[in-house]
């Protein structure tokens, strides 16, 4: 005889241990890590090439944040639109890191600076993230309430 779990109970469909996916699509944290991995690779090839966050960042990581919001599972939807101010948090968090440590002064006014220029200066990249994460979500909210669908 084998034991059920809290979680079998709550999500049947769901394997245990599923934690990134399964067949339905993405779970909230797999979705995360999606949009995260497309948000890094953009930041990467844009720092590569010289620029701070720019062209190839905003179009990966809308790009990412639009993948995930098409394949996250239905009870997670909400999480689709929560997930690129998040991811752009953390992103620009490290960016600030690393771009802190090989200048010269103070540690904590250099990562202020950081964090508050990438919000500026990159701000239309988490509006345009969360932006068609939002339609994508509306979307699948709009189609799966239609008759026949």
């Amino acid at each position: 005889m084998t034991a059920v779990t809290a979680d079998a109970v709550q999500h049947p469909r769901r394997p245990v241990g599923a934690t990134v996916g399964d067949r339905r699509g993405l779970t909230a944290a797999g979705a995360a890590i999606l949009a995260l991995v497309m948000a890094a690779v953009g930041a990467s090839i844009d720092e590569l090439g010289g620029a701070a966050l720019g062209t190839t960042f905003t179009i990966l990581f809308t790009l990412g944040c639009a993948v995930a919001a098409y394949r996250v599972h239905r009870e997670d939807l909400r999480a689709a639109v929560v997930i690129p101010p998040l991811v752009y948090a953390a992103l620009i968090t490290v960016a600030a890191t690393i771009r802190a440590s090989n200048g010269s002064g103070s540690f904590l006014k250099q990562q202020v600076l950081e964090l508050v220029s990438a919000l500026v200066l990159e701000a239309p990249a988490v509006l345009w993230a969360t932006g068609v994460a939002a339609l994508v979500v509306l979307l699948r909210v709009v189609m799966h309430r239609r008759p026949g669908a």
